[in-house]
């Protein structure tokens, strides 16, 4: 018996309960791969967007399909034909209302009208992104510091003919990102955001030579954009201005001229008030010519133009670099030049004048004032920063507040009014290792060379071996008085004297109406002093008597000056005493703004007997 060969039937492992999967459906202007799968460029959007599926298996006429957007029916329900047979295409579409910024799921629903079964596809990602990269500001291409001032053919050379730079992370940075460069309206070099670059989070890129020399001389203000992949486009970055100076330009004009005054090193006091640089005249300067000054390779100062009619003089410009711009470097060799630039153009530079800086000071400012006292015993005033009378006469001495930036062997320096006196102290192992305020001596032929006054300046400079500089302390202002300055002078002032009789009383033949005190011009008198006058009274045992006290006072005028003064003391105080004795005195107070102290004259001791004959005590009169 002979067999035929028969094709075998196919037995499906699918389980008879199971559903049959729906091929999810399709967007043919979306992106397919892993990076972006879904994403649909912004250029689709604001139209109906075609979604592609196919007759599913199982499909029949009159059955129902229609789309789903994030899980929900939307748009008409379409009908399967008679002719569409399972694997035929199929298109629905994404209306624009649909078409929101985010994630979405897309898919479509089937349904039977015999059955009322109603299945779902598998979801296809969808993506659409509305949102520029770069929110809210692109920061500024960075570019190597030799483009700074410029770039000549040179720099670029040593940059090895390529201009290396960076752009920083930004906002909403992926990779495929397209980033567009442009110098001015020229479109420059390209780069694409790559894995790598994501990781760094910066793109790096070149500005090739060949580029570079097919722009035209002078500044550029060099920006650029960013494309997403969506198709997305950034604003503008910040601009950076470029300067290019790729022909060839003078670089070997005169060098600047240092203040020939300074010497070969500029130090502390010399660079306080600024240092004076010269422009020596160059090839072709002109009126209106920007000449910057460079202190130091990275260090410009604001350019200044050449007046109209130096053009042509020897020197130039004559510019002062402040204090500020020499203290950014302190100590060592410092290279000035100066660059010209002519519209906006640098037009060439000179050669290099070197100089040595050495600013820093041995103690840093501010140092504390010293503080002066007196060394009298018998009669100690313990008023700092004043020296009377008697401590004029004795060595003074100083307290100088110790700080840590003394070292071993510093030398201070006194400085009193006009005089000084150098190496005055030095600086010991002791010192340091006692670490307290220093106490010194101060030499009286100082004080006396310098003389007396109300605000003598007092100070002390601290020098250091190895540096030029030397440190000041603030001034402390000293009174300093003598006794020959004083009123009456070093003798004194002797006391008021009274009219008398032959015997030496105060009577009442003497004194009718009271008597008078009289003040003699005196030593040292001044105009504006005051003078406090006090009389007191006494009984023949010495006793005091508080009711015949009197005081007076009295501001010298100019004739006070040549002529003296005289106190009157009333005819009841002289009564009051009857028989006795009277003390007077006065107290010379000096006159404001005067260097003088307050003195007291000596006692005039007087008898007083102001009784009559047939009187034995005296009365008073209302």
């Amino acid at each position: 018996m002979k067999f035929a060969n028969q094709k075998p039937t196919v037995i499906s492992l699918r389980s008879s309960r199971a559903p049959v999967p729906i091929a999810a459906p399709d967007v043919a202007v979306a992106f397919h791969d892993a990076d972006d799968l879904g994403l649909i460029p912004v250029s689709a959007l604001g139209a109906p967007i075609t979604v592609d599926l196919t007759v599913w298996e199982g499909a029949e006429e009159r059955y129902v399909y229609q789309l789903l957007w994030d899980g929900e029916p939307h748009g008409p329900e379409k009908e399967i034909t008679s002719s569409e047979q399972p694997g035929d295409p199929l298109t629905l579409e994404i209306p624009v209302a649909l078409q929101t910024n985010g994630r979405h799921s897309l898919a479509f629903r089937t349904y039977s009208p015999n059955t009322t079964v109603e299945d779902e596809s598998a979801v296809f990602p969808v993506v659409i992104d509305r949102s520029a990269p770069g929110k809210p500001l692109l920061a500024a291409i960075q570019f190597p510091v030799e483009v700074q001032n410029g770039l000549t053919a040179a720099e670029l050379e040593q940059l090895g003919d390529k201009l290396d730079v960076e752009i920083a992370g930004y906002t909403g940075m992926a990779k495929h990102d397209v980033i567009k460069t442009y110098w001015g309206d020229v479109l420059g070099p390209t780069a694409t955001v790559t894995e790598n670059d994501m990781g760094l989070n910066k793109v790096s890129f070149d500005f090739p030579k060949d580029f570079l020399d097919s722009i035209e001389p002078g500044p550029h203000a060099v920006k650029y954009n960013v494309t997403d992949r969506a198709g997305n486009v950034s604003e503008y970055s910040v601009e950076v201005t470029i300067l290019l100076l790729l022909t060839q330009i003078p670089t070997d004009y005169p060098a600047p001229l240092v203040d020939p005054s300074i010497g070969d090193l500029i130090d502390h006091a010399e660079a306080r008030p600024g240092v004076k640089v010269d422009v020596p005249h160059y090839p072709g300067a002109t009126e209106f010519d920007l000449i910057t000054l460079f202190w130091g390779a990275d260090k410009p100062m604001l350019p200044v133009q050449i007046a109209p009619g130096d053009e042509n003089e020897q020197i130039v410009l004559s510019v002062r670099v402040p204090y500020e711009t020499i203290a950014a470097t302190p100590i060592g060799q410092v290279e000035i030049t100066y660059s010209v630039s002519r519209q906006n153009q640098l037009n060439g530079s000179s050669l290099p004048a070197q100089v040595d800086v050495f600013i820093t000071l041995p103690i840093a400012e501010p140092m504390t004032a010293p503080v002066i006292q007196g060394t009298s015993v018998q009669n100690p005033d313990k008023t700092d920063n004043f020296i009377d009378e008697d401590d004029y006469e004795l060595n003074g001495r100083a307290i100088v507040e110790w700080t840590d930036e003394f070292e071993v062997n510093d030398d201070l320096n006194l400085f009193w009014g006009d005089q000084q006196r150098l190496q005055w102290h030095q600086i010991n192992e002791e010192d340091v290792a006692q670490k307290r305020d220093l106490i010194i001596p101060i030499a009286n032929s100082i004080m006396k060379a310098q003389g007396t006054g109300s605000e003598i300046p007092v100070r002390y400079t601290v020098t250091r071996a190895g540096n030029p500089n030397s440190a000041a302390s603030p001034a402390q202002k000293v009174t300093v008085r003598s006794k020959e300055e004083l009123p009456g002078g070093p003798d004194g002032i002797d006391g008021p004297t009274f009219v008398v009789t032959p015997a030496g009383y105060i009577s009442l033949i003497v004194a009718p109406d009271g008597t008078e005190g009289s003040v003699a011009p005196y030593l040292n008198i001044a105009e504006n002093q005051k003078l406090f006058f006090t009389f007191k009274g006494f009984d023949l045992n010495n006793n005091p008597i508080e009711a015949a006290t009197y005081t007076a006072s009295r501001e010298l005028d100019d004739r006070d000056v040549v002529e003296g003064y005289k106190f009157k003391v009333p005819f009841n105080t002289l009564r009051t005493i009857c028989r006795g004795y009277c003390e007077a005195y006065i107290r010379v107070e000096p006159a404001p703004g005067s260097n003088q102290s307050a003195v007291t004259s000596r006692i005039t001791r007087v008898p007083v007997d102001m009784r009559r004959t047939n009187e034995s005590v005296c009365s008073i009169s209302a």
